[in-house]
């Protein structure tokens, strides 16, 4: 049985003209962040009966990628957990193995990159992680898919560089997105069949 597409969004901003809804079964938009991100996502997936193929779009800065790009996320850090403190690496939470949770699938002809999740807009450089590709949900979502062991898919398309410009430049471009969105999920979706 084929599984239902579960689509999810931050914002309704980042679905202009709700554009993205023909190409999954159900929409749904968390709210910002990981807290609202892991409620929504969590009260969804206990709900349902046939567990989805999850995909999730959105906007994000980056430190590598230019604006303008759609990038599929494979790799996923909580980046302002740090209880380095106490002994624990950057990203890594307390008493849990791993640092990098892997479980995003991949689109072949897109970039493929690691995400850095946290509760803050960045608008300049890490002193220690090298941001790929920053966002405020994709850790949150990529945990609770593990947890439901529901397949993943992430692509965010890279509306600012995270620098002083940010905020502008996600305003300006957030509603451009969808489109590029809407063409990275018609090359992605043939290829997740298996799912």
């Amino acid at each position: 049985m084929k599984r239902p597409i579960l689509l999810v969004l931050a914002l309704e901003q980042e679905n202009h003209q709700h554009l993205l809804n023909s190409l999954a079964d159900e929409v749904i938009y968390t709210g910002v962040g990981k807290v609202n991100a892991t409620l929504a996502l969590t009260a969804k997936l206990s709900q349902m009966t046939v567990k989805p193929l999850v995909i999730n779009v959105g906007s994000a800065g980056s430190h590598r990628f230019e604006g303008n790009e759609v990038i599929c996320v494979t790799d996923f850090v909580q980046r302002d957990m740090d209880a380095t403190a106490i002994g624990f690496s950057l990203g890594q939470t307390p008493f849990e193995e791993t640092t990098v949770l892997s479980n995003g699938l991949t689109v072949q002809g897109l970039p493929l990159a690691t995400c850095y999740t946290g509760d803050s807009f960045v608008t300049e450089a890490h002193p220690q992680f090298h941001l790929e590709v920053i966002d405020m949900e994709g850790y949150a979502l990529a945990k609770v898919c593990q947890h439901f062991s529901v397949p993943f898919l992430c692509l965010k398309f890279i509306t600012d560089g995270a620098d002083s410009d940010a905020a502008d430049d996600w305003q300006q471009t957030v509603i451009i997105s969808v489109h590029q969105l809407y063409a990275a999920l018609h090359l992605a979706l043939p290829q997740l069949g298996d799912y």
